[in-house]
């Protein structure tokens, strides 16, 4: 299984760093082509109404390859700050304009305005997750004023590092399990990036305690606690039964309430536990293929090996820090002859043999008209719409299984693979759509 080209661009991770910004307009200075790959991401992900004209283009073209872009990107930023008072510019740059040597970073300070963040973006400086983490960091770093560290009261958290790549409600559902479960704890939380928010409540981020952060939020962490003194504090993104637990622990551990977090996963354990039994009873001996970020993997196949499947194969999608130590702890034990990262040679000969994969619209492409596909991660095609249908914490963990336990059952009807007999008989499966 080999990434797409969607995954290995870090101007679609800046991208999901200031879209939630409601009060931003994010200019490209870049290619068309580049500003159309992004423009198709929002369009296609943003049920929840993305705004046409929050994205924005410098373009970079021929006179700009050869003489310097720099005047343009000068003349788009004034025309945009006076065009749109009381609206931040979010300026991602691409390859293009970093290749031929335009100082963005200075053409932006020469206009000394407040209202004007750098986010990078240029694509051959890491992947989606890179650009995704790194955005955040110069976000804050450009949007929270130094404070003297107060008395913290640990009563008040940032969550740093939640990737919101759609602004719907499975996304946004999300969001409220993990406030809930840090309200559980007794900690009120004061920004969550990313999520729906402004510059305005950025800004505030300075007045919190503690920061909790994911793996993609550990930039922007360190970034505030040079700013502001803040605690860091580092925790497992909490899918599954394992993970989730691991998230109460570890934020609990933090702020000295190891009691309330042990009392909250054994009532969260009670309640999921019963319900996701006629789901682990279909998923127990079956094979699948995983494929995920580096902050959700560990998690989910530990979650997929207690529903009793035995992972085939396991994808990173990005390149965490320390992901494959935790990976091969995970599988220690419990499933050591799944392959770690195999070419896309090799998982077409383990096909057959698997019952379901975990991934994302690129594996449903690839692969779904031979196994079910459960969209886990970007690009999420399939799960627009969705009511408030969370994959983290207790709740989300007994959705996910009841959700991959219905494929699976799908896969023993005669429904699954009907385009394809249709087709064989001389249909088109744009008929049929257009008779729907």
């Amino acid at each position: 299984m080999s990434r797409d080209h969607l995954h290995t661009c870090s101007i679609l991770g800046a991208f999901f760093a200031a879209n939630p910004v409601k009060d931003g307009v994010i200019l490209y200075h870049s290619p068309a082509g580049c500003e159309k790959m992004v423009l198709h991401a929002a369009c296609s992900h943003d049920l929840l109404g993305f705004e046409r004209d929050r994205l924005e283009l410098c373009q970079v073209g021929n006179p700009e390859a050869v003489f310097g872009g720099e005047d343009k990107l000068r003349a788009s930023v004034k025309r945009l700050l006076a065009d749109r008072p009381g609206r931040h510019v979010f300026v991602t740059s691409s390859c293009a304009p970093e290749i031929i040597g335009d100082d963005l970073a200075g053409v932006l300070r020469s206009l000394g305005s407040p209202r004007v963040t750098l986010l990078g973006g240029a694509g051959f400086r890491g992947d989606l997750w890179q650009g995704f983490s790194d955005a955040l960091a110069l976000m804050v770093e450009s949007l929270v004023p130094e404070k003297a560290r107060r008395r913290p009261s640990g009563d008040r958290v940032n969550v740093l590092g939640y990737l919101c790549d759609r602004l719907e409600h499975d996304h946004l559902a999300n969001i409220r399990v993990i406030t809930g479960m840090l309200s559980g704890l007794g900690l009120e939380v004061n920004t969550f990036l990313s999520g729906p928010t402004d510059t305005r409540q950025l800004r505030k981020s300075w007045d919190a305690g503690r920061n909790i952060a994911f793996d993609f939020g550990d930039k922007a962490a360190d970034a505030l606690a040079g700013r502001c003194g803040q605690e860091k504090v580092r925790v497992d993104y909490p899918i599954g039964l394992g993970g989730t637990a691991a998230f109460l622990r570890g934020a609990g551990r933090a702020v000295g309430r190891e009691r309330k977090a042990e009392a909250l996963i054994s009532a969260g354990l009670r309640s999921a536990v019963p319900l996701i039994e006629a789901g682990r009873g279909t998923c127990r001996c079956k094979r699948v293929g995983v494929s995920a970020d580096s902050q959700r993997l560990p998690g989910l196949v530990e979650f997929l090996l207690d529903l009793g499947m035995i992972p085939a194969w396991v994808q990173v999608l990005d390149e965490g820090r320390d992901v494959l130590p935790r990976l091969k702890a995970v599988l220690a034990g419990r499933c050591e002859k799944a392959r770690i990262n195999p070419s896309p040679e090799q998982v077409r000969r383990m096909l057959p043999e698997t019952d379901l994969l975990v991934g994302s619209h690129v594996e449903k492409y690839r692969y779904g008209r031979r196994v079910p596909v459960y969209e886990s991660t970007y690009p999420c095609l399939d799960r627009h719409a969705l009511s408030e249908e969370p994959d983290s914490g207790f709740e989300g963990a007994v959705r996910l299984a009841n959700n991959l336990a219905n494929l699976l059952r799908m896969r023993n009807t005669r429904l699954f693979g009907l385009d394809d007999e249709l087709n064989r008989l001389g249909f088109e499966e744009r008929f049929h759509f257009r008779r729907l």
